[in-house]
């Protein structure tokens, strides 16, 4: 009996694809850090009314110093929209900004930003006051020239001749008697007189 043949095949080749290499991913910094935690907070800032939020000042207030503890009170004094409280957060954030201290670097981004929109809201609201004291002295300056207007009509008003009439005074109250004295010492009257019986 023939012997059989026995036929091999090659296994099939399978190209191997080469793969990426992962992507590196950036680990957040610790500006990034500060920076998202402080406008996290000025969310929760935002949404408190105005009795809660003067207490959130007054215990960051009594919290000690720490770079984000200024962040927070600084964001919080600044919803208040007043200018005194906007004045004592440039003080706590202008230090941050400008990184005198090696803790207060993480925070510099954001103290940069708070501090560029406390110092413009400042000026606006610096030329806003001199705009209203302007209009103040203006409205000063025309009430005033009001008052001298009406004072100069007065006098003329009591300056103005007064009307003359064409007839002089008391010749109306003395013409009955003049006529009287000449219908009497007329002839005629005299004559009328004397026969008139007694």
């Amino acid at each position: 009996m023939p012997t059989p043949t026995v036929v091999t095949t090659a296994p099939p080749v399978i190209a191997a694809t080469p793969v990426a290499a992962p992507t590196p991913i950036d680990l957040a910094t610790p500006a990034d850090l500060a920076s998202r935690r402080a406008l996290a907070n000025h969310e929760q800032l935002r949404a408190l009314p105005l009795s809660e939020l003067a207490q959130e000042i007054a215990r960051l207030s009594a919290l000690p110093p720490a770079p984000d503890t200024s962040i927070d009170l600084a964001m919080a004094l600044l919803l208040t929209r007043n200018g005194g409280e906007q004045t004592r957060a440039i003080g706590l954030v202008e230090p941050l900004a400008k990184g005198v201290t090696p803790d207060a670097e993480a925070w510099q981004p954001i103290a940069r930003l708070l501090l560029a929109r406390l110092q413009e809201l400042r000026r606006l609201e610096d030329l806003l006051d001199r705009r209203n004291q302007e209009l103040r002295d203006s409205q000063r300056e025309v009430k005033q020239l009001n008052e001298k207007l009406e004072a100069l009509k007065a006098i003329e008003r009591s300056l103005a001749p007064r009307p003359i009439s064409s007839a002089p005074p008391g010749a109306a109250g003395s013409s009955a008697p003049a006529a009287a004295t000449e219908a009497t010492s007329s002839p005629r009257a005299k004559a009328t007189l004397r026969k008139a019986p007694s």
